[in-house]
């Protein structure tokens, strides 16, 4: 299993791409702020697409200061380069950290 993170900004942009057959297994989406609320906004998207209203899997997701919106019941299968992005309402706040596995 592989664990990436990224740091969430206001542009639309990767998080993860996928390099072949993979399966992500567990997003956590943590608001370092100690102040301010966030929300996140997260996407699946085939390679050659781009993020969209039909491609949506998180929309606008509130996250109190100092908590973690975890997702961890569903799998998502990307083929080589199918992509996830997502933003956040705010920079500098927000981070997502994924767990992934070859298939």
């Amino acid at each position: 299993m592989t664990i990436q993170s990224t740091l969430l900004t206001t542009t639309t942009a990767n998080i993860f791409v996928s390099d072949g057959n993979t399966a992500t297994m567990t997003f956590y989406f943590s608001n370092y702020s100690t102040t301010a609320n966030v929300l996140f906004s997260l996407w699946a998207v085939k390679d050659g697409d781009v993020a969209g209203n039909i491609n949506a899997l998180y929309s606008n997701v509130f996250v109190q200061a100092g908590d973690t919106y975890v997702a961890d019941r569903e799998r998502l299968f990307l083929d080589a380069n199918d992509s996830l992005q997502a933003r956040a309402n705010a920079n500098v706040r927000m981070s997502c950290t994924l767990t992934h596995v070859n298939i």
